[in-house]
């Protein structure tokens, strides 16, 4: 219990700490600069209970989740197919290493330029920055598989899908768990660029407002959504990788 509890201040600490300084701030400060937390607080939770801005931050959320979707699943065709081909992969990577050189910003001007519908270019926008990322992330995890344990697999004579299910799948799923958690952070602030230049709905787009309106608690607010959304994602990752590879923890204590 006692570990637990130091566990848990150790994690609340910096937070406390953050929100005594910004407590101080207000009583400094004019509230367009630092509102009291208390209003801001307010601010969030108006928006989650008010339908009509929770349809902004679930069209956020949407489009992020298509968007890295669409990235993973283009990325885990990419990797196999360069996993098994290695000219193909001499011949693509450096292709996806200059397209991971090529900043959002510009992946924003070139989707208003290219495309018309706002969800086409926030969705090639999102599957533009994480493509590269998920292919080399999923390359190396697929190239990391132990050759022994193929070799050993193959041994039985497995069906394709058998080989797939049983240990391929298996062994990739840590590395498939952690390019989720790192590209997670990334879409999110992609995706705001993005409904800042070329939408007219979501966070992105009511951020832009609250900076218009000089507001700085909305804008904290509407910031929070996406704080909320990746923990809640990150969570549910998490919670997976608990369920999926709790073998590890059997085989810590063994070792």
């Amino acid at each position: 219990m006692t570990a637990r509890l130091a566990r848990v201040a150790a994690v609340a600490l910096p937070f406390l700490a953050l929100l005594a300084l910004w407590q101080t701030a207000t009583l400094l400060l004019p509230p367009y600069v630092a509102p009291p937390i208390p209003d801001v607080l307010g601010r969030a939770l108006a928006i989650l209970l008010h339908g009509p801005t929770l349809a902004e931050v679930l069209a956020t959320v949407s489009r992020t989740l298509g968007g890295l979707i669409g990235a993973f699943v283009i990325g885990g065709a990419l990797a196999a197919a360069m996993g098994r081909a290695a000219a193909l992969s001499r011949t693509l990577t450096p292709l996806l290493t200059f397209i991971q050189g090529i900043p959002g910003l510009s992946w924003v001007v070139f989707a208003v330029i290219w495309f018309k519908g706002t969800e086409t270019r926030i969705f090639f926008i999102m599957v533009m920055t994480a493509l590269p990322a998920f292919t080399f992330q999923l390359l190396d995890a697929y190239r990391g598989l132990s050759r022994d344990l193929v070799e050993m697999a193959l041994a039985f004579r497995p069906r394709r899908g058998q080989m797939l299910r049983v240990l391929i799948l298996p062994a990739l799923l840590p590395d498939i768990l952690t390019a989720w958690k790192i590209n997670l952070g990334n879409a999110s602030r992609v995706v705001v660029i993005a409904e800042l230049v070329g939408a007219t709905s979501g966070v992105g787009y009511e951020l832009m407002q609250q900076q218009q309106l000089f507001d700085m608690a909305g804008a904290i607010a509407w910031t929070l959504q996406l704080v909320l959304f990746v923990l809640l994602v990150q969570g549910a990752i998490a919670m997976i990788e608990r369920l999926a590879l709790r073998y590890r923890a059997v085989s810590e204590r063994s070792a």
